[in-house]
């Protein structure tokens, strides 16, 4: 075990640059770090002052440090997995955000056990992108439930933020592009009308690969898409876009 500047590592962990206010990261090859498609939803989430906002399945909690860097809001982010728990707990101490969030560990499936009724402003996910039957897999329990909708399904995911959306709340989440529409269906089933909607494509050229959603809990008619959002501009050299997401002019 070591202390660098704040932050306490384990056996087999790291401190990675966040980039983002000067931010830092414990990760774990072990259990999953984070990748871009968390930066892009934490940045294309709407936020306002005084938000009081729910991460499901935070991981390491890159998200919730992420929020609040944008904005004066409180995060309670919700992690089922101990370890990845214990590194959001440490990274929110490190960087000096346990004041602005509260890490609840549990499983977010038994939402009415748990937490409380219509307390969200907003909610974010950045759910499993495969169903468990897609795939693989991955011989890492806690890499593979990421990826895999093992622990949570979009039905746990939509019921879990429903329960916890104020009237007028919003949901925020990120998901493969090739599973957009089926994720559309399901929010509007649950009067979760989509009003922000963005295609993020790898190159210029290329079909989209992820989309990110933002819908309204008994939100009204119409829908913004807004302007395709493309990741690089060539081979490992990401768009000035992008860079500006993680606080810097170009990523090396």
């Amino acid at each position: 075990m070591s202390d660098r500047a704040g932050f306490t590592l384990r056996d087999g962990e790291r401190l990675d640059d966040l980039y983002h206010g000067g931010m830092r990261m414990i990760q774990h090859p072990e259990v999953f770090c984070f990748s871009v498609d968390a930066i892009l939803l934490a940045h294309f989430v709407t936020l306002k002052r005084g938000d009081r906002a729910w991460d499901l399945g935070t991981g390491t909690g890159v998200l919730p440090l992420l929020m609040t860097a944008r904005a004066d809001i409180h995060v309670d982010a919700v992690e089922i997995n101990a370890h990845a728990a214990d590194l959001a707990r440490r990274n929110f101490a490190g960087n000096g955000r346990s004041g602005q969030i509260t890490l609840r560990e549990g499983d977010y499936r038994h939402y009415r056990e748990l937490f409380p009724a219509a307390q969200a402003d907003v909610v974010v996910v950045n759910p499993p992108y495969m169903p468990v039957f897609a795939g693989a897999g991955n011989r890492r329990a806690a890499v593979n439930a990421a990826r895999h909708e093992v622990t949570a399904t979009k039905e746990d995911v939509l019921a879990a933020a429903v329960y916890l959306l104020r009237y007028g709340g919003r949901l925020a989440v990120v998901q493969r592009a090739d599973r957009a529409v089926e994720w559309m269906c399901a929010m509007e089933t649950l009067h979760l009308r989509v009003k922000r909607l963005r295609w993020v494509h790898t190159y210029v050229d290329r079909p989209a690969k992820m989309v990110l959603i933002e819908a309204r809990w008994h939100g009204n008619a119409g829908t913004e898409i807004l302007p395709p959002l493309v990741l690089y501009r060539s081979p490992q050299v990401y768009t000035d876009e992008v860079c500006a997401m993680y606080g810097k002019k170009e990523l090396l």
